[in-house]
């Protein structure tokens, strides 16, 4: 990199910084905000586990030991009920926020950064976490905390993370996560594919979970440019005249629609979750979206491995109901 190259590059992630640090209180406070309209349907981890809380009755199955069954509750019924408490075993949740320069773009169809939008509802997610009772920590930057009010740490932290004196690339680092933790990602995830996907089944290799948020400008993907346009590369600043921006409409909506599907197929390989966020959308819709998929996933997948399905119940109550009454005869 030649130095007109490099002094433009520290040039911009100064300006970057003074804007990030200036953002900080109004993203933290609208953090503060969104997440407040969640978190009173947040109680607990919503999911069955080990723990002392009652979370709920379901039905009885029989592959299950007779031990497990509430006979007082299933006293009152024509069925068998088993009791099960709520999981409240802390979980690992590693945050990333990507703060690189092409996250830095805003167009004329957004009133955001990427950037901020990034921080807004990764800031947010942590709280909510956080104040769940869940360990989280930040992708290179911060060790997982129990402590409840991390959002000042964190913002800290990716302030002082834009004062480094290079240029920040779009990939997550990967340090020593450990097995069974879960990684949440907030980039647009715009970096050449082959170091991606790398980076992305490296960290799931070692039995990690995770969700990828990727955050988008409404114009990166309708792509709503006409005519002599000047396109400016964000990381390495080159820049590239087009005479008829219309001819490139069609070939780039392809190029970008095939890199949004092979990044899903990415995901969906390693069992990990991706969604799109646009930065013309509010921020409580992407938080929404995200908290919605959170608690979906890990209810699916972390609770006890005695859970069935709904349907499976509704079959196996029919088919299991002479030995229900022969285990309430014999309790008798």
């Amino acid at each position: 990199m030649n130095k007109d190259l490099l002094a433009n590059d520290l040039s911009d992630l100064e300006a970057r910084a003074r804007r990030l640090s200036a953002a900080m209180p109004e993203l933290m406070l609208s953090a503060r905000q969104i997440a407040h309209t969640l978190v009173h349907g947040a109680h607990g981890r919503k999911r069955a586990g080990p723990g002392e809380t009652f979370w709920q009755f379901r039905p009885y199955t029989n592959l299950e030991p007779a031990q497990r069954i509430d006979w007082r509750r299933s006293a009152s019924s024509d069925h068998l009920y088993v009791r099960e408490k709520e999981w409240d075993t802390a979980h690992t949740f590693w945050i990333w926020i990507d703060l690189g320069p092409s996250m830095w773009f805003q167009s004329k169809l957004s009133k955001t950064t990427k950037a901020e939008r990034a921080c807004q509802i990764g800031l947010a997610m942590a709280d909510l976490l956080s104040r769940s009772g869940e360990r989280v920590g930040v992708l290179g930057l911060m060790p997982p905390s129990l402590d409840q009010d991390l959002l000042p740490q964190i913002a800290q932290h990716l302030l002082y993370s834009m004062q480094v004196d290079k240029p920040q690339h779009g990939l997550p680092p990967s340090p020593d996560i450990k097995r069974f933790s879960e990684v949440i990602l907030i980039s647009d995830f715009l970096e050449d594919q082959a170091p991606l996907f790398k980076k992305l089944k490296t960290i799931a290799s070692n039995q990690v979970g995770g969700t990828l948020m990727q955050i988008i400008d409404p114009a990166e993907e309708t792509f709503p440019f006409n005519g002599r346009v000047e396109f400016k590369d964000m990381q390495q600043h080159e820049k590239v005249i087009v005479e008829n921006a219309v001819d490139l409409r069609t070939r780039y909506s392809q190029a970008f629609g095939t890199h949004k599907a092979q990044l899903q197929s990415t995901c969906m390989a390693q069992n990990w979750g991706h969604l799109i966020h646009h930065t013309d959308h509010p921020a409580r819709e992407g938080l929404l979206n995200l908290y919605g998929f959170l608690s979906n996933h890990y209810y699916a997948t972390g609770a006890m491995s005695h859970e069935v399905k709904t349907n499976d119940i509704s079959s196996q109550e029919s088919a299991s109901f002479e030995s229900e009454a022969q285990l309430k005869r014999s309790a008798r």
